[in-house]
């Protein structure tokens, strides 16, 4: 027998109309209408629920209706995927934070496109000069191939309070006179950095900067 037709016959043997039955479950008199005409079938929880109300077991309300059995049987092992797949993300979103966080400052590309690090504003001393192709002096060259190594350890204030980090990024040599850098980085991730005059930064950094370039152990 078809669940539609034991829930018409089990609601006539109470003599509940559609709009007791609905009360009692805390639904509309529509949705019982739904499951009496086939269109719509109650969850799992719903089914337990009229079982009790009916007073006989899940097994005699679904015998005969095997494919309500079917859809049940689909649902739970539905239900079972979606729980265990909403653990697996879980954890794995556990461990993404815990390894963002671990490797801050470790790797510019874990801080590069870790979201729970803001983005920068910092100035630094740089060197007068720079050296070229791994720490040879610039020299004239016929073919004109000379790459500017990159500033090293640079200390990099980030605020007029003194806090900072240390930084290695590239740039080439800086215009004379503009032997200072606005830097914007993430962590040890630079996006990018712009040569600016002693006067250009303001006061409260200039106060705490050393103007002449000194290498930080």
């Amino acid at each position: 027998m078809e669940l539609k037709t034991q829930l018409k016959k089990y609601r006539s043997i109470n003599e509940w109309t559609q709009k007791d039955l609905a009360e009692k479950l805390n639904v509309s008199d529509k949705t019982i209408s739904s499951w009496e005409t086939g269109r719509t079938y109650p969850d799992v929880h719903m089914l337990i629920t009229l079982s009790e109300l009916f007073g006989i077991t899940l097994d005699e309300f679904l015998r005969g209706d095997s494919k309500m059995v079917k859809r049940i049987d689909t649902d739970l092992k539905l239900k079972k995927v979606y729980k265990y797949g909403l653990i697996t993300t879980g954890i794995v979103s556990l461990v993404g934070v815990i390894f963002l966080n671990v490797y801050q400052y470790k790797n510019q590309w874990v801080d590069r496109f870790n979201p729970f690090m803001e983005m920068k504003i910092g100035y630094a001393t740089l060197p007068t000069k720079v050296t070229y192709n791994g720490g040879k002096e610039y020299e004239e060259s016929k073919d004109g191939l000379q790459f500017p190594d990159p500033y090293k350890d640079i200390w990099v204030l980030d605020d007029p309070f003194g806090e900072g980090s240390k930084l290695t990024f590239s740039g080439g040599q800086a215009p004379e006179g503009k032997n200072y850098a606005l830097v914007q980085h993430k962590g040890i991730y630079v996006r990018r950095i712009s040569f600016v005059s002693w006067e250009s930064i303001p006061g409260m950094y200039r106060d705490i900067m050393s103007k002449e370039y000194e290498k930080i152990p």
